[in-house]
């Protein structure tokens, strides 16, 4: 059974136009882009995206999307902030690199998980989100799991560390970690 998603549709009609009639082929593709995770609010400084392992950087600047899957790297003296659902954002800081790894919109309640490999992030989360959103920021160390509105997780020699500024956080540690 094909997928509206996943193959191409073609569809013969039948044109009539003056008495004439005109067989008209359309190919409609599905495209399969990776669906957009958030919009860059903030680009300060260097800040570059990698869509896929292996492909070049390019500068991010505010007003871009990004995909689920893209890298975003910071620099010396920079920052960037992407606003990932309209009830949920991250600051990245300086010399930091972050993997959009899951955004779900369609979920209940959305779902939500960004991997911090090197550096700091703050996750902003609109007051009351907890029922509505799980949010959660993948480090080395384990999974820091919104349960409040405002936290901040950093990655240092290989270990994850997380600050609650307001709510709660819940901290999962990695299996080997225990």
């Amino acid at each position: 059974m094909k997928s509206d998603h996943s193959h191409i549709m073609s569809t013969i009609a039948f044109v009539k136009l003056g008495g004439i009639s005109f067989l008209t082929l359309f190919f409609l593709t599905s495209l399969q882009a990776a669906p957009e995770s958030g919009t860059v609010t903030v680009a300060v400084g260097e800040v570059s995206a990698v869509g896929e392992e292996g492909a070049d950087p390019t500068p991010v600047e505010k007003g871009d999307k990004v995909a689920v899957g893209t890298t975003i790297k910071t620099g010396d003296d920079s920052r960037a902030v992407v606003v990932i659902t309209p009830r949920s954002a991250i600051r990245i800081s300086a010399n930091s690199e972050v993997v959009i790894e899951t955004v779900d919109e369609e979920a209940s309640p959305k779902d939500v998980l960004i991997d911090l490999k090197q550096g700091s992030l703050g996750a902003l989360l609109k007051p009351n989100a907890a029922g509505e959103l799980d949010f959660k920021v993948r480090t080395p160390s384990g999974v820091a799991a919104a349960r409040g509105t405002f936290y901040s997780v950093a990655v240092k020699d290989g270990k994850g560390y997380a600050q609650v500024k307001e709510g709660r956080v819940e901290i999962i540690p990695n299996e080997e970690e225990n």
